[in-house]
């Protein structure tokens, strides 16, 4: 197979799996949040930051178990094509792609290095979803206080 052929096969099987994993923790988060609020009395998200410091540490850690299966996807994709020579080569490759670090000691091959280019730009854009989910998830928390008026004097 053409290896520019092969390079958009494989980066578009890699961009829906890693939408797909992003989307599923996003469903995820929302599914435990609808649940947490549920269950929980209006007074208590108000004075209790516990439960809010609970939801906000779930939530990065489901955001970040979900950027290192995106990245797995990748390194199994760079495996695949027998770029970097075994799985921790291309593990790492992959993480310094995903967060833009860049493997200034590890390369791909001059016909699929433009892999590399494609997993920093879904990378930069998945850790924006998720930075959205984090706000989100900040404003819901304190979307039902009200203002307090000011004093009169």
């Amino acid at each position: 197979m053409d290896s520019g052929l092969q390079n958009w096969l494989g980066a578009a099987g890699a961009i829906i799996a890693t939408v797909l994993i992003q989307l599923a923790a996003r469903l995820l988060l929302v599914r435990m949040l609808a649940r947490h609020n549920r269950h929980r009395a209006v007074e208590e998200r108000l004075t209790d930051l516990w439960p809010a410091a609970k939801m906000s540490l779930v939530t990065v850690f489901v955001l970040l178990f979900g950027h290192l299966l995106q990245v797995l996807v990748w390194a199994l994709l760079y495996l695949g094509l027998g770029e970097l020579g075994d799985q921790a080569n291309a593990v790492y490759f992959s993480l310094a792609s995903y967060t833009t670090v860049g493997a200034v000691d590890l390369e791909l091959s001059r016909a699929h290095r433009v892999l590399g280019a494609l997993e920093a730009g879904v990378g930069t854009l998945m850790f924006a979803w998720s930075a959205a989910i984090l706000v989100t998830l900040v404003g819901l928390q304190y979307e039902r206080v009200e203002p307090t008026p000011p004093a009169r004097r």
